[in-house]
C-alpha cells in the first residue's frame, strides 16, 4: 500500500466498500445467458447495456475479471455513458493490478454521477489506498458526505476516517464521532475509535473505546482482543493484558492478530 504506514496500522478496521451502494446488484438464479443479441434501437442498447452491466456484476462477484471486464467494455460500446459500467471496470482493472486503468474509469464514472455517494467513495479509497493520494481522496469523501438523504452516510465517515488516521488522526477523529453521534451503537465504528486511541498512546481511552466494543459484539473480534491486550499491556495491567491474549490465541488461533502477539511474546 503506497501510504507510509507505522507499525499498528495493519491492524486497524478494514475499508467498508459500498458494494451495493449505487448499483442494483445482479440476482441471477438457474441458467444464464452471457451473452446478447445485436440490438436494433436505441432502447434496444439501453437494455442491452443493462444486461451486459448486471453480467459484468456477476463475473466480477465469482472472481472472473477477464469475463467481466469483456462484459463491461460491452456494456460502454452499448452505452458509453453508464456511470456504473465505468465502476464496475475500474474495480475490475484494480482487481487485475492495473492501477493506471482503473484511475480513469473511476474518475469517468464520478464526472458521470457527481451526486452518487457509492461512485464517490470507490473513487476516494483508490486514491487513498492504492494510489496514497490522501488529501486528494478526503475531498472526494467529503463531497459524498455532503450529498443530501445519504443513508449510508457513516460508511462514508468510516472510510474517510481509515485514510486519515496516519496522516491527520485529529480529523480521523472527527469523522469518527460525528458517525458515532448518529450511530452510537455501532461497534465498527467504537472499534475504530478505540484502534484511533491506542494508536495516539492514549491507552485510557483505548480501553474505554475497547470494552464498549466488546459489549456491542456477540463475539469479540480478533482486533478487538488484539488492542485490548496491547492496551492493558501499555497501562501496566499484565494480568489482563494477558487474559485477552488468551483469549485471542485460542478463539483466533491462525490470525494475524494472534501471531503478531505470539512474536512479541504476550500470550
Amino acid at each position: 500500500m503506497p501510504i507510509l504506514m507505522n507499525k499498528m496500522t495493519k491492524f486497524l478496521p478494514k475499508l467498508i466498500l459500498l458494494t451495493g451502494f449505487s448499483i442494483v446488484a445482479a440476482v441471477i438464479s438457474g441458467c444464464v445467458t452471457t451473452t446478447v443479441g445485436e440490438p436494433e434501437t436505441e432502447a434496444d442498447l439501453k437494455e442491452a447495456a443493462g444486461l451486459n452491466l448486471q453480467l459484468g456484476i456477476s463475473y466480477y462477484q465469482q472472481r472472473n475479471m477477464t469475463a467481466a471486464r469483456e462484459k463491461l467494455e460491452k456494456a460502454l460500446e452499448q452505452q458509453p455513458d453508464l456511470p456504473e459500467a465505468h465502476q464496475m471496470l475500474g474495480r475490475v482493472y484494480q482487481a487485475m493490478g492495473e492501477m493506471d486503468e482503473a484511475e480513469p474509469a473511476y474518475r469517468k464514472s464520478v464526472d458521470l454521477a457527481p451526486r452518487d455517494p457509492g461512485i464517490i467513495n470507490d473513487y476516494a479509497a483508490f486514491l487513498c489506498f492504492e494510489r496514497g493520494e490522501v488529501n486528494r481522496a478526503l475531498k472526494y469523501f467529503d463531497q459524498a458526505i455532503r450529498i443530501p438523504l445519504n443513508e449510508n452516510r457513516n460508511i462514508l465517515y468510516f472510510n474517510a476516517a481509515r485514510c486519515a488516521a496516519d496522516t491527520d488522526p485529529e480529523r480521523a477523529e472527527t469523522y469518527l464521532r460525528t458517525a458515532m453521534a448518529a450511530d452510537p451503537n455501532n461497534p465498527a465504528i467504537m472499534l475504530q475509535l478505540g484502534a484511533l486511541a491506542y494508536k495516539q498512546g492514549q491507552y485510557l481511552q483505548a480501553r474505554v473505546f475497547l470494552e464498549r466494543t466488546m459489549a456491542l459484539m456477540e463475539e469479540p473480534s480478533p482486533m478487538t482482543l488484539f488492542l485490548l491486550s496491547s492496551s492493558e499491556a501499555e497501562l501496566g495491567n499484565t494480568r489482563a493484558a494477558q487474559e485477552y491474549a488468551s483469549q485471542l490465541i485460542e478463539k483466533y488461533p491462525t490470525s494475524p492478530e494472534a501471531l503478531k502477539l505470539q512474536e512479541s511474546g504476550l500470550r
